[in-house]
């Protein structure tokens, strides 16, 4: 095959650039297709993705784990200006379907606000679920969005707004990530530059591994994004990641490896033709060995869920089998071609100086194989001190816009309320009832009562405390103070009862005295009776005298009766007022009284006409036998009749009227009723007195009984009022020590049911038929710590154990969040990486097995890997755990481990293949020191250009990379310098021939 590629070198070098060129031309870049087809970072059957997934089921929203907060900080105080902003950006993104699953807006709601603006009201923290899932390229295109919109609304100067949470970091992360693809590619390049210009100081012979390398790149990228967007492969940031990596470390070394190769036959004198053949042909094995051996450690990761670990190892894998490719044609051709100008010449040779290393080793095996046992143990006994980091928020190095958010929440807040965990307890029925929510309230208890939490908001305590109407305290003070205040008015309606015992003792004797007196009443009742009888007699009389004058009745007749006497009183009047009778009598006196007087009076004696006229008179009197005077003597009797007459019956009318009138009323009232018909009435009414007699005195005797009960009751009153003193000082003192605390008790009356607050907090925290409530904690630790996910782990068994005998003692009890599914993708790391290491430990023992046909050898030498392996994790554990202070990211050990033991396997089986061809002829020693001279210059360049490439991960602006690159760095470095240089030589020594048991020394 070499002397094939030497004859048509050109041809392969022009198809090589011809297919780069083509397919980059024809494939859109790699970043492109990720972006467009990232895959899941997140397992889908996650026990705390299906949780979140089945929470917003139950809530009704859509099935979303990219869960973010909008975080709005005005350190001026929020204002009415900054609320408008927050106003104008929720209609906007909820407005947004296609990027927002749902919004929570809490502070648009005046109940729930307080739950949103920080303790000192310059804070405000919005909850949202953006569409797809976090890590993914829908959830990234749905955080772009979501900037976006925020960038694009006008907002107050003073207002800081950023996108923060889990779903926020990871995309901030995978931007960090392409960033960082770019300078450790130019930084790669640079450093594996300047490496091969030292080792080979030589241009031409340096841009031989360059050139490979990056036509390799320019072939491996198209193939995997066209294999990536046909949905082939998942492939994501990571597999441009790791995939350039190992492809620029690998592709490196296969040149190198052929390059050591032709130079050592051009040392030997081979022409160049000859030594391209033999070049291609001792390296050809290797290099598939090689390919195999680090495209099955990266297979491997097919068995795993994790999306870093699925979009890194296969694409890889597909990468190194077309590096393989590549490696076995193109550095060749290259070879043949500048060759054939007399360039790309051996150097100076290190074969003697590898020699005498290797000399010394065997001289020493035992010292040596011991020294380096102890100091790979020693370090990999730092291993037991790691603790994996989880915090994604720590990874970038410079700060991000969810940083941002996550610093301003921790300066405003006091803790990172923008990852926040979720405790579901699920139930078979509505749990919108006092005991139902009481158990709630007791798990929130149980929740709260965890040192790393800092506040829990459930429906019992929506504001992060425990409602103060609903505590069993509150209710007892309530009843207390009821009761106190009963006491209250029972002593001072103490004195009225009194007063009332002394009313009914006083009316007792008052009916006693009626009673008494009643017979008296019945006895004038009758007397009335009959007296009213008697009226009706004469009435009866009366009616019949009318009726015998002709006359209907008096009750007819009387109008007319009236109007005579009325008539009559006129006529009185009249006598009185229009009859000139008394003054005619009196003038008629004055006129003859002097005359007829048997005495003439003095005035008449002096008066001749008063003589005259009464000697005249008195002698007509005579003549007439005293007529004149008799006549004198009769008027003057009948004016004083008829006047005195006249009198009386004016005085008399009066009276008569107002017998007619108090006749006509007692007509009135008898309505129309006969005699008999009144009679009847008056002897009931007899009767009716008779009755009252017989009810008063059975009053009286009920009155004594009042009078005994009411004294009873005043002196049991005294009693009740001592014993509601003591209920409500029982009740007030348990009051105080139930209120708070953790013999705080539940009660929620059925009117708190309807309050506001539970409304609300019950539409945020249970679901919309009650049967799933929610409480979202807020750690006190780092949400993205162990602690925290420890803590997420206990929390459902101390919760079912505080459930335990309550009526919802068969509650599913379930966490989700960022803890809890950090938790679970811890335990998922190590599933994932159990699996894909032991498949890639079996995969690299049996190609190591069929390339040196042994078993032992293959056992030792993936032994001596793993143990390199464990080494470079217990320094990295020591440098950036211990040192540094930064925790090593959880994707270091796995990713890690894939590089470590493909490249160690490959560079211990190229050493051991080595030994084992240079060893047949002349033994174990001779093959161990000929192995150090022709491969000891080629591994070690080799080793240091893919150790160098992979320390170029640390000029990225990511730190797990940082940390990656520096772990597989250190693994080679370890590998090169000890491991292979001094363990395997070393104990291949110890061993001797047996080492290739059961083969034997020849195949």
């Amino acid at each position: 095959m070499g002397g094939w590629i030497h004859r048509h070198a050109w041809w392969i070098v022009v198809f090589w650039v011809v297919v780069a060129g083509g397919m980059n031309v024809a494939i859109p870049q790699l970043e492109q297709i990720v972006s467009r087809h990232s895959a899941d970072f997140l397992p889908a059957d996650l026990p705390a993705n299906q949780t979140l997934e089945q929470m917003a089921a139950d809530f009704g929203v859509p099935p979303s784990n990219a869960v973010s907060s909008v975080i709005l900080v005005d350190d001026n105080g929020f204002s009415d200006a900054d609320a408008d902003y927050y106003h104008r950006l929720t209609e906007r993104l909820t407005a947004d379907s296609d990027n927002v699953a749902y919004l929570v807006d809490l502070y648009g709601n005046e109940i729930t606000r307080d739950i949103a603006v920080s303790p000192d009201g310059k804070a405000v923290n919005m909850l949202l679920a953006l569409d797809g899932s976090a890590g993914s390229t829908r959830a990234d295109h749905a955080t772009a969005a979501v900037r976006d919109h925020i960038a694009a609304l006008d907002r107050p100067d003073d207002l800081q707004v950023h996108l923060s949470g889990p779903t926020a970091t990871l995309a901030d992360l995978f931007r960090e990530i392409d960033v960082s693809l770019l300078i450790i590619t130019a930084v790669s390049v640079l450093l594996i530059t300047l490496m091969l210009l030292v080792v080979y100081r030589d241009l031409v012979t340096a841009l031989i591994p360059l050139v490979s390398i990056g036509i390799t790149l320019a072939v491996v990228r198209p193939i995997v994004g066209l294999l990536g967007d046909a949905g082939v492969l998942s492939i994501s940031n990571f597999t441009i990641a790791i995939m350039t990596a190992l492809v620029l470390g690998a592709g490196t070394d296969y040149a190198v490896f052929t390059i050591g190769n032709y130079h050592e036959a051009r040392r030997l004198g081979h022409p160049l033709g000859g030594a391209v053949a033999r070049a291609s042909g001792r390296t050809g094995p290797i290099l598939i060995a090689s390919a195999l051996t680090i495209a099955a450690a990266c297979a491997a990761m097919i068995f795993t869920k994790i999306g870093m670990f699925t979009t890194a190892g296969p694409p890889t894998a597909i990468a190194i089998l077309v590096t393989l490719v590549i490696a076995l044609t193109l550095p060749a051709a290259l070879l043949s071609l500048a060759g054939r100008r007399g360039w790309a010449e051996p150097r100076h040779s290190s074969v003697a100086r590898w020699q005498r290393r290797g000399a010394r080793i065997i001289r020493h095996a035992g010292i040596y194989t011991a020294a380096a046992l102890v100091f790979l143990v020693g370090t990999a006994l730092i291993t037991t001190t790691f603790r994996m980091n989880w915090d994604e928020s720590a990874m970038p190095r410079t700060a991000t816009d969810s940083t941002r958010g996550y610093d301003l929440a921790y300066q405003h807040y006091g803790q990172n309320v923008l990852a926040q965990e979720f405790v579901t307890v699920a139930s078979d029925h509505d749990m919108r009832n006092t005991a139902d929510l009481a158990a709630l309230e007791l798990a929130a208890q149980t929740v709260g009562s965890r040192p790393e939490v800092d506040v829990v908001r459930s429906v019992t305590r929506p504001y992060g405390t425990a409602l103060a109407e609903a505590a069993t305290g509150h209710q007892t003070g309530i009843v207390g103070e009821r009761l106190e205040d009963a006491h209250q008015q029972i002593s001072q309606a103490t004195p009225e009862l009194r007063r009332l015992a002394e009313g009914v003792g006083q009316l007792s004797a008052g009916a006693d005295d009626a009673v008494t007196r009643l017979p008296e009443l019945v006895s004038g009742t009758e007397k009335v009776a009959s007296l009213a009888g008697t009226m009706l007699t004469g009435l009866d009389r009366a009616d019949a005298l009318v009726r015998t004058a002709g006359g209907t009745s008096v009750r007819d007749d009387l109008p007319e009766v009236r109007r005579t006497v009325r008539a009559a009183l006129q006529l009185a009047d009249g006598l009185l007022t229009q009859s000139r009778l008394a003054e005619t009598t009196e003038r008629l006196d004055g006129v003859l009284g002097p005359l007829l007087a048997v005495e003439t009076s003095p005035a008449c004696r002096t008066d001749p006409v008063c003589r005259s006229a009464r000697d005249a008179l008195s002698a007509y009197d005579r003549a007439t036998g005293g007529q004149v005077s008799a006549a004198r003597g009769d008027w003057a009797a009948l004016r004083s009749a008829v006047v005195d007459g006249a009198k009386k019956v004016k005085l008399l009318i009066p009276q008569i009227e107002g017998t007619l009138g108090v006749l006509d009323r007692l007509l009135v009232q008898t309505g129309g009723q006969t005699s008999d018909q009144l009679r009847g009435e008056l002897n009931r009414l007899v009767g009716g007195t008779r009755e009252l007699q017989a009810g008063l005195k059975t009053m009286a005797d009920g009155l004594h009984q009042v009078k005994d009960g009411t004294d009873q009751t005043v002196e049991l009153t005294g009693e009740l009022r001592t014993g509601l003193q003591q209920a409500a000082d029982y009740l007030l003192t348990m009051s105080k020590s139930t209120r708070t605390g953790p013999g705080a008790g539940f009660y929620l009356p059925g009117e708190g049911l309807r309050d506001p607050r539970f409304v609300e907090g019950a539409r945020l925290l249970m679901s919309p038929d009650g049967t799933t409530a929610r409480m979202m904690v807020t750690w006190s630790v780092n949400p993205y710590s162990q602690e925290a996910m420890s803590a997420t782990r206990e929390i459902p068994g101390i919760v079912a154990q505080a459930l335990d005998g309550t009526v919802l003692d068969d509650a599913q009890v379930a966490t989700t969040g960022l803890a809890a599914l950090s938790a679970d993708m811890q335990d998922q790391v190590r599933k994932d990486f159990l699996v894909f290491a032991i498949v890639a430990g079996i995969a690299v023992l049996l190609i190591l097995m069929v390339l040196l046909r042994s078993i032992l050898a293959p056992v030792l030498l993936v032994a001596t890997v793993l143990l390199s392996f464990a080494s470079a994790i217990g320094v990295s554990v020591l440098v950036w755990q211990h040192l540094i202070g930064i925790d090593l990211d959880w994707s270091v050990i796995p990713v890690s481990f894939m590089a470590v033991i493909a490249v160690g396997a490959d560079y211990s089986m190229l050493f051991a293949s080595r030994i084992r061809e240079e060893s047949a002829n002349g033994g174990m020693a001779r093959g161990i020191i000929r192995g150090f001279g022709s491969t000891g210059g080629v591994i070690t360049t080799a080793g240091l250009v893919f150790a160098v490439t992979m320390f170029a991960l640390m000029s990225g602006t990511v730190l797990n990379l940082v940390q990656i690159g520096f772990t597989i760095g250190v693994g080679l470095l370890l590998d090169i310098a000890i491991v292979r240089t001094v363990l395997v030589p070393a104990m291949m020594a110890v061993f001797g021939e047996r080492i290739w048991w059961p083969s034997g020394r020849r195949a």
